[in-house]
């Protein structure tokens, strides 16, 4: 008796299944037939079993994702043909591209180097670019960008991830559901009109539509980098004029005092109350004090401080950002009580959140009214008092994580120095 799936030829046993009726939208395939290369049953069976079930999961998984198989089978296909005409020094054409120059030149090329059919089809350019839809362009794209992602904690991932897809969304919902490989400059047009009528309709700023249009064009373009395609991207040259971005204002000591009094940011979890009082003093950036790990806070040093660094949770924006911080006042209390708490807990990491919160609070508590001032205004303040005391600019960066613009020599100031100079201007604990 013959198993699922299985049909014997000659000595082997074979793999036949038709692809079902469901899944056609995400395979183009009709029969899907292929050596086991065994001649043994119960093997053939348990390898087809394996083989079914791997097709069902990325089946069921491109119909989740409305990502087609297809699609990145052309891909791969036009990839491959690609490489081919690179290998041989050719520019990367199809054949509706080629002049009959070209035709000429192509055709003596492969009179002179044998060729299999298939490369044969590539150096004519009869290998047709792929049909990738939007999704599937996005995937491969974001597949390719790993590394940038490298540095970046699960929180900023899933934003980054989030801003990508809202951008592709609202183009579906502006101009319709067109493959990557169809979108043209009317397209784009069309989708910075629909931007221009939203800015209005919602009182919005040219900005956000920038993000989904530069979003859409470095996608676009990636793929025709992957694709070694020429063609003009789409949304070139596009931009919305942008308003003046106005810079954020730093909060003034007066404020800081009062947000930091016990009751005045008492809507707040405990957790965000310690890391705003944990910002007050270190002028970190938000997301470097809330992936800190227990590891990284020494309190039983002789200047209790952090230390900055990538970690499990976090990269860092710069490599200039790796410091360590002297812990003094309400930032050393805070410090003290997250390592009372066992660490972040299930905020750790997660920056996005944990600002839009503390930002809310803030406004709440009729304290920080000003629309410039945020949770981030902190940092601003912590520069500001370093400015206003001439401290020397080696020290500034040092403390700040930013670059330093001359060469650097040695390990520049120590704790102990740098805690000196944080003293003066610290806010106590209430």
């Amino acid at each position: 008796m013959w198993g699922l799936h299985l049909k014997k030829r000659g000595r082997w046993w074979h793999y036949y299944r038709a692809v079902p009726e469901r899944c056609r939208d995400v395979d183009d395939r009709r029969l899907i037939c292929f050596s086991l290369r065994t001649t043994d049953f119960t093997q053939a069976k348990l390898l087809a079993a394996q083989v079914s079930s791997d097709l069902e999961r990325d089946w069921q998984r491109s119909i989740e994702n409305g990502k087609s198989l297809a699609s990145i089978n052309h891909a791969e296909r036009y990839g491959a043909a690609v490489a081919v005409q690179m290998e041989r020094a050719l520019k990367p054409k199809t054949a509706s591209e080629l002049t009959d120059t070209d035709l000429l030149e192509r055709l003596r090329l492969l009179l002179g180097q044998p060729a299999s059919p298939g490369e044969q089809k590539a150096v004519l350019g009869l290998v047709e670019p792929p049909k990738l839809s939007m999704m599937d362009a996005f995937e491969r794209f974001w597949s390719h960008i790993e590394d940038e992602r490298n540095g970046l904690s699960h929180d900023q991932a899933r934003v980054k991830r989030n801003g990508y897809l809202k951008a592709l969304s609202n183009f579906k919902e502006a101009v319709g559901d067109v493959a990557m490989y169809a979108v043209e400059r009317h397209h784009a047009m069309a989708f910075r009109t629909w931007w221009l009528k939203h800015l209005k309709e919602r009182g919005l700023k040219p900005h956000t539509g920038n993000k989904d249009i530069n979003a859409l064009r470095r996608m676009i373009s990636t793929n025709f980098d992957i694709d070694g395609v020429e063609t003009p991207n789409p949304f070139a040259r596009i931009k919305l004029k942008d308003e003046v971005q106005v810079p954020r204002s730093p909060l003034s000591s007066e404020q800081i005092r009062s947000l930091v009094a016990p009751d005045a940011l008492r809507k707040l979890a405990p957790e965000f109350q310690c890391l705003f009082r944990l910002l007050v003093n270190t002028g970190m950036r938000p997301v470097e004090a809330i992936g800190l790990e227990l590891s990284d806070i020494m309190l039983d040093h002789e200047v209790p401080h952090v230390h900055v660094r990538k970690n499990a949770v976090r990269g860092l924006k710069t490599d200039h950002s790796e410091r360590l911080l002297p812990l003094l006042g309400v930032s050393l209390q805070a410090a003290e009580q997250l390592v009372a708490a066992g660490g972040w807990g299930k905020q750790s990491g997660k920056n996005m959140y944990a600002t839009s919160v503390i930002n809310k609070a803030m406004r709440e508590s009729s304290i920080a009214l000003d629309k410039r001032q945020s949770l981030y205004s902190l940092r601003h303040w912590f520069q500001d008092q370093l400015t206003k005391r001439d401290v020397v600019d080696r020290a500034q960066a040092q403390l700040m994580g930013h670059k330093f613009q001359r060469p650097k020599y040695g390990y520049g100031k120590d704790l102990a120095e740098l805690s000196d100079i944080i003293a003066p201007f610290a806010i106590e604990a209430p």
